[in-house]
């Protein structure tokens, strides 16, 4: 039997471990995360600016997601997929009871399938798609990434002070699920739409492309089979 107060706090060390090393030797990033943190919760009833948030330069150079510090919150976003899909499903049982074995391997293959369906999605965007889309839309996707980062790392967060608190029961747990996921699609919503009004048909049809084939449909044929 697994005790998931002892998973999450090895992975809580982790974690510190790895935001020290990433305050030493990746710290302009950091920074922007943490910017893009308070300018969006700050901002959640003004509609963004196209300009907000830039990153100084052009082209993929400075869009890096093979850099390690993106590579590490890719991991995290779907660490806390997998954790939150096992709480949800099992009605947080597993505060309580901990986890089988057994559990563990399924909830550990179900997070693997994930990995791979977005990193084929991100090859496909990257490497194919990649060819026709302006920097404008690579940016609003990088831009979403980060909003991906934020609200992740809020969840797992919240999955914590749930876990390690013996008063705070599966309801608290599920209320800031829903708060948390509320908040992202809003944030995503305005980031389209700062950019959307500004696209040529072209670029209309590429993201309508995205947004249903790599967005929605990969979602939809996942949890049709399980």
């Amino acid at each position: 039997m697994i005790r998931n107060q002892d998973l999450t706090t090895l992975f809580v060390l982790i974690i510190i471990i790895v935001l020290y090393f990433f305050q030493i030797f990746q710290r302009v990033k950091l920074v922007y995360l943490f910017r893009s943190l308070r300018y969006h919760f700050r901002n959640i009833l003004i509609r963004y600016r196209v300009d907000d948030l830039g990153v100084s330069g052009s082209g993929n150079s400075v869009i890096n997601y093979f850099n390690y510090f993106y590579i590490f919150f890719f991991l995290l976003i779907n660490g806390v997929i997998m954790t939150y899909f096992g709480a949800l499903n099992l009605q947080g049982s597993i505060k309580v009871d901990g986890m089988s074995n057994d559990l563990f391997l399924r909830l550990l293959n179900f997070n693997l399938l994930i990995v791979a369906i977005l990193f084929i999605r991100f090859l496909i965007i990257k490497y194919i798609l990649g060819m026709f889309l302006s920097y404008n839309l690579r940016f609003i996707f990088f831009k979403n990434y980060i909003i991906n980062i934020i609200i992740a790392a809020l969840l797992l967060l919240n999955f914590i002070i749930y876990n390690l608190n013996s008063f705070y029961d599966f309801i608290y747990l599920k209320i800031i699920f829903f708060i948390l996921i509320g908040f992202h699609f809003i944030f995503q919503a305005k980031n389209y739409l700062s950019y959307f009004l500004k696209f040529d048909l072209k670029q209309v049809l590429y993201f309508i492309l995205y947004l249903y084939a790599f967005k929605v449909a990969p979602w939809i044929w996942l949890f049709s089979n399980f």
